[in-house]
């Protein structure tokens, strides 16, 4: 077996996660208002995400990609809305109430709240058709994988890559939480509304992309 299949999985995941998307953004927000553990974690739900799909192009599971490349219009159209809404309701909050609430709680909060946000930074991650992409650009540009190699040596991959994933999640949580203390009211007002903004556009690029543009995910 490759000694280096297990390192160039943690680089591909690394690389899936890092790019700046709905998720990021969301987990920044998350990290300002509650706590390194809460944007952590919503971090996590996307790696789980990205997982997920890091499994269906590295066991060439073509039942499953066939299904979401079949129906990637309708699975990014409700992702797009779902972005839209998720986008809409964090827009409209006022989140400074909230914010001094949690730091008097010492940023505790309720395990279903938590398990929520795992729940949509998982799910806007599935639904975003571009993600099974990505992966099979990273597998084939990094020469990690091909229809040769043995299972062992794939799953070895794969354990990388969703380590990779959660590497960059904490990394970025960790660092907006270093600079947290600094951030006051009218500036958590302010990531409040341009997190929603930006959730929102993401939602209208994947509904445009999928409706305007699918010969781009082929």
């Amino acid at each position: 077996m490759d000694p280096t299949v297990f390192t160039r999985g943690i680089g591909i995941g690394f690389l899936a996660a890092c790019p700046i998307g709905a998720v990021a953004i969301l987990c920044v927000q998350k990290t300002i208002q509650k706590g390194f553990w809460q944007g952590f974690l919503m971090g996590v739900g996307s790696a789980f995400g990205d997982f997920f799909y890091a499994v269906v192009t590295g066991f060439s599971l073509s039942f499953i990609s066939d299904f979401f490349v079949k129906h990637r219009t309708v699975i990014g159209i409700i992702g797009g809305i779902l972005m839209l809404a998720l986008g809409y309701n964090i827009f409209r909050k006022n989140p400074v109430q909230q914010w001094k609430e949690n730091k008097k709680l010492n940023n505790t909060t309720s395990k279903a709240k938590v398990l929520g946000d795992f729940a949509a930074s998982f799910g806007l991650t599935i639904s975003n058709p571009l993600t099974i992409l990505s992966f099979g650009i990273l597998f084939t540009a990094s020469g990690a994988i091909s229809n040769e190699t043995p299972p062992l040596e794939t799953s070895f991959l794969l354990l990388g890559v969703i380590i990779g994933a959660v590497i960059w999640w904490a990394f970025l949580a960790l660092v907006v939480n270093i600079f947290r203390d600094k951030i006051g009211p009218r500036h958590i007002m302010w990531i409040n509304k341009i997190t929603g903004i930006c959730v929102m556009l993401f939602g209208i690029s994947v509904i445009t992309m999928v409706i305007f543009f699918p010969e781009k995910l082929n």
